[in-house]
């Protein structure tokens, strides 16, 4: 049985334009080889198929080029001989050499010798160091008249009590007296304790051993004599004439240290005591700190400036910011299961909040991104940061100075046009609350991770902090958006256990279609109608549809002149959705406010203080408003 098989064109890549050429050429390069297998390679001059292309198809030799050039997965050119051809196959994919790289053979194997092996590197010797608090003792320095002093002693039977007039040291507690030796009295304490010098040393009692009790002999001391004679008490055994033994050298014992009264902090607050700790550590030069955690200077690993540069272009390299752990690990080649491995995150913090220059800390406690100089900005490029910051410079006003930061687990926003537009999220209280706090006081900016569950991808949204003259905003959601959202559309964000990494969920619903305002700003920027589909929840209030405001088709953006100004864009909007009776113009507040969120961010607040300071604009229910042009 015979059965036709059946060919499909491939998928031109390029304008519709190269794609008809690109088909046209195909069909020239199939047709010459229909009878060849389906992967070999089909082979025709460029230049003769350019001529048959124009003179066929009308076509010019650049778009024929441009065409091929535009899809190398369906074609691809080689040069035999000073001649281009163009090559494919009847699959539509360009041909590929079949022939295997062979780089291995048995006899250069035999015939190559092995490399030597690398012997390994030498180990440091391991040195025993000793806990420098056990050398508290030192040996003394004995000299020729102390060694004589010494061999003259008398044997230990011969042995006589030695009582020194040293004050506060009683021979009754430095050495335990048996029940047949005699009691040695000895002067008071406060007679002879101030008097006694602190250098002298101390005595050394020795034992008697005597058969009978001998009478207590009391020595008699004067307490203005620094240097008292001893008295000498005899044994009963022998009676050796008296000799004056002299003390026994006494190892030097250093000073202890003056104790430092305990203080009690029970009474004080936490965060005060923290404060103190950080102003008294961060002066100390001899600390290394960042971000709360602090370290010896000495022991942080150090970065020489070639690993410096290997950063920065690594980061150039990726076009985005990185933590210290991907630095750590890319760069630094050291392993997270690495002892190691937190100090090196530590070093990488501290090191390179040394490099203001081409360096910026762009992250927070959990995640810490650094970002360089050289890199794209994070989000749309229809409007500069600084001129969408100057646009929310209301928010700074409505947010209080001192706002509880990570106090929300979850904020749920409705998406206005302008917010639609560029892809962003207003700073305003709610966010403030869901969102983390600088950890550097100059930080500006902090990248955060958004994680979209329904459409399991992740985006990096760069947090911009507000400044005394702008608010601040969330940059970098302006393809989520246009893929899946419009405006009206409801939205939450919900924290994670890490403050760098957030949730985000719409709702979603049925598909719907319906013809939403878009700004086509190619040419002559203009807002226009289109035909949009949507399958999300809206808020019908926010929604801007031909049905809702169909005069604002062919519309032109405001000037920025114009649209920095709250009063200017009120009257623009309720000429442009207002109805018009005669030189005034009537409209709601909900229409207003959606109709004023195209050119500007404008919240409600900012919207009725507008209103209510307006000299021309009245309105008798506080719904509804008239705009007197005249």
């Amino acid at each position: 049985m015979v059965t036709n098989q059946e060919t499909r064109s491939p998928a031109f890549a390029g304008t519709k334009k190269s794609q008809a050429l690109a088909n046209k050429a195909f069909d020239v390069l199939r047709s010459r080889g229909m009878f060849m297998s389906d992967y070999s390679p089909i082979r025709v001059p460029a230049e003769a198929l350019t001529a048959f292309l124009v003179e066929r198809e009308g076509a010019k030799a650049a778009d024929v080029a441009s065409a091929i050039r535009d899809n190398p997965d369906v074609f691809s050119t080689v040069s035999v001989d000073g001649i281009d051809y163009v090559l494919t196959t009847r699959t539509g994919k360009a041909p590929v050499s079949n022939e295997a790289a062979s780089t291995h053979s048995l006899t250069a194997r035999f015939l190559t010798p092995e490399p030597k092996p690398v012997r390994p590197p030498r180990p440091a010797p391991v040195r025993v160091r000793v806990d420098p608090n056990w050398a508290t003792w030192s040996v003394p320095e004995f000299t020729d008249d102390d060694e004589d002093a010494y061999l003259d002693q008398p044997d230990e039977d011969d042995v006589v009590v030695i009582v020194a007039d040293t004050g506060p040291a009683p021979v009754a507690e430095a050495t335990p007296v048996p029940e047949a030796t005699a009691p040695v009295v000895s002067p008071p304490v406060e007679d002879v304790v101030a008097d006694v010098p602190a250098a002298e040393p101390e005595p050394v009692a020795h034992e008697v051993v005597a058969e009978a009790e001998p009478e207590p002999v009391v020595a008699e001391v004067e307490p203005v004599i620094p240097e008292p004679e001893p008295v000498v008490i005899e044994t009963v055994e022998s009676e050796p004439e008296p000799v004056a033994a002299e003390p026994e050298p006494v190892a030097a014992v250093p000073a202890a240290r003056p104790m430092i009264a305990a203080r009690d902090f029970s009474g004080f607050d936490d965060t005060a005591i923290a404060a103190a700790i950080d102003s008294r550590l961060a002066d100390d030069q001899r600390v290394a700190q960042f971000a709360g955690q602090w370290m010896a200077e000495d022991r942080v690993a150090r970065l020489g400036r070639n690993d410096i540069r290997r950063i920065k272009d690594y980061i150039t390299e990726q076009e985005q910011p990185l933590t210290d752990s991907a630095l750590a690990q890319d760069v630094l080649n050291v392993r997270p299961n690495s002892a190691d491995f937190a100090l090196i995150q530590f070093a990488v913090n501290f090191r390179l909040s040394r490099e203001h220059r081409d360096f910026d800390f762009v992250g927070t406690n959990d995640q810490r991104f650094w970002s360089t100089s050289s890199l794209p900005q994070i989000g749309t490029t229809r409007r500069k940061p600084n001129e969408i910051g100057t646009d929310y410079r209301y928010l700074v006003d409505e947010i209080p100075a001192h706002a509880d930061y990570r106090s929300v687990e979850s904020v749920s926003h409705v998406l206005s046009f302008y917010e639609i537009m560029l892809g962003l999220l207003p700073y305003n209280l709610d966010m403030q609350r869901l969102l983390p706090k600088p950890v550097l006081p100059e930080q500006r900016s902090a990248v955060l991770t958004f994680e979209i569950p329904q459409l399991y991808t992740t985006y990096l949204v760069e947090l911009r902090y507000p400044t005394p003259n702008r608010g601040g905003f969330l940059l970098g959601l302006d393809d989520f958006y246009g893929e899946s959202l419009v405006a009206g559309a409801m939205i939450s964000i919900s924290a994670t256990e890490s403050d760098g990494h957030y949730k985000i969920e719409f709702l979603p619903g049925a598909n719907q279609n319906a013809r939403l305002l878009d700004l086509d700003d190619r040419r002559s920027p203009r807002y226009h109608f289109r035909p949009t589909s949507y399958a999300c929840e809206v808020a019908p209030e926010w929604l801007i549809s031909e049905d809702r405001f169909p005069k604002l088709g062919n519309e032109k953006p405001l000037d920025d002149k114009v649209r920095r100004r709250p009063d200017a864009v009120v009257e623009a909007t309720f000429e442009r959705v207002g109805l018009e009776d005669g030189s005034s113009f009537i409209s709601t507040f909900d229409e207003l406010l959606a109709a004023a969120n195209i050119e500007r961010p404008i919240s409600e607040t900012l919207l009725r203080a507008t209103l209510e300071q307006h000299a021309r604009v009245s309105s008798d229910d506080g719904d509804t408003f008239t705009y007197d042009a005249g």
